[in-house]
C-alpha cells in the first residue's frame, strides 16, 4: 500500500464555465460526466493500492455530476481515513442540501472564484453552508496573485480561493495543442499542481493537465502513458512531485502565456449543463 499525500479524481468533464488556460482544458469542446459505475470501479480497484491523504473530487466540475452525493459516499466508505476535497467553481452548490457536506467529515470545500464581478453570487453559496454551525474560525491571507479566506469548524473547512493569473499548459498553433519542448525542471518551478496525480479513467496520471491533454489530442508525449492498476506504482510514487520528461510539455517561466482569470472576457459562462 503506497502512502500519496494527494489524489485528484476526475469525476466529470464538462463544466458550466469556460476559463483560458484551465488545467481541464475546459476551455475547449469538452462533454460528459463518468458513470457513477466506472468511478465505482476504479476506487475499489484503487483501494487496494494506495491510500490518499486528502481526496479532491475534481472536475470540469463535479456539481455537474447527478451524484455527487453518492460519490462522497463512495469513497468516504472505501478511504474512511481520507479528508475529502470538493473543487468547484461554487454556481451549482445549491443544487445540493447546503448541510450535506458536514456527514463526510473530514471534507473541505474548495471553490474557485473566477470573475471578481462574480464573488457576490458564490459570497451567497458559502453563506448558505455556514449558517449550519456557529463555531467557524475565519483566516484570511495571500497577495495580489492568489488571496484566499478559510473557514473552519469541527471537521469541515471551506477556502474561498481568488486566483488571478493561469499558466496555460500547452503551446497553441491555429487552435491546436501543441507540446512546448521544454527544460522539465524549469516548467516544473512554475507548475500550478506539481505533486497533484490524477485518477482519470481508471489510470493515475502525473497531474490534470497530462491527463487532459493525453485524453483530448489523443497523442502520446515522450512516451508517456498512464499508470495502470498492474504497472510499476513504485516508479510512479517515486516521482511524486519530481519533474520528469513529460513536463516537457508544459511551458517555463520565459514561454509561459499568463490568463488573467479576473477579467471577464477570460471567463465564459456556459449554459447549464444536465445529465
Amino acid at each position: 500500500m503506497y502512502i500519496v499525500p494527494r489524489l485528484d479524481i476526475m469525476i466529470a468533464y464538462s463544466c458550466n464555465l469556460a476559463c483560458a488556460g484551465c488545467i481541464s482544458l475546459s476551455d475547449r469542446k469538452r462533454d460528459g460526466i463518468a458513470s457513477y459505475e466506472e468511478i465505482q470501479s476504479w476506487i475499489v480497484q484503487w483501494k487496494e493500492k494506495i491510500s490518499p491523504d486528502v481526496i479532491s473530487i475534481f472536475g470540469g466540475e463535479p456539481c455537474l455530476h447527478p451524484k455527487l452525493i453518492d460519490i462522497c459516499k463512495l469513497i468516504r466508505i472505501n478511504w474512511p481515513g481520507s479528508t475529502i476535497r470538493l473543487i468547484t467553481n461554487g454556481y451549482l452548490l445549491d443544487q445540493f442540501q447546503s448541510n450535506s457536506w458536514f456527514d463526510f467529515a473530514p471534507f473541505e470545500i474548495q471553490i474557485s472564484v473566477h470573475r471578481k464581478d462574480h464573488e457576490p453570487v458564490i459570497n451567497q453559496k458559502i453563506k448558505e453552508i455556514l449558517v449550519h454551525k456557529k463555531d467557524w474560525k475565519v483566516k484570511k491571507y495571500g497577495g495580489a496573485d492568489h488571496k484566499q479566506i478559510e473557514w473552519c469548524t469541527s471537521g469541515v473547512k471551506i477556502y474561498k480561493s481568488i486566483f488571478k493569473d493561469f499558466v496555460t499548459p500547452y503551446k497553441q498553433d491555429n487552435s491546436k495543442i501543441m507540446p512546448w519542448n521544454s527544460d522539465p525542471s524549469q516548467s516544473h518551478k512554475i507548475c500550478g499542481s506539481p505533486s497533484t496525480p490524477i485518477l482519470y479513467k481508471g489510470k493515475l496520471y502525473k497531474c490534470p493537465p497530462v491527463a487532459n491533454i493525453i485524453d483530448l489530442t489523443e497523442e502520446i508525449y515522450e512516451n508517456y502513458q498512464g499508470y495502470g492498476i498492474n504497472d510499476n506504482l513504485e516508479e510512479f510514487i517515486y516521482n511524486i512531485g519530481k519533474p520528469e520528461s513529460i513536463c516537457g510539455f508544459c511551458p517555463n517561466k520565459n514561454q509561459a502565456v499568463i490568463v488573467d482569470h479576473s477579467k471577464i472576457q477570460n471567463v465564459t459562462v456556459k449554459q447549464k449543463i444536465s445529465y
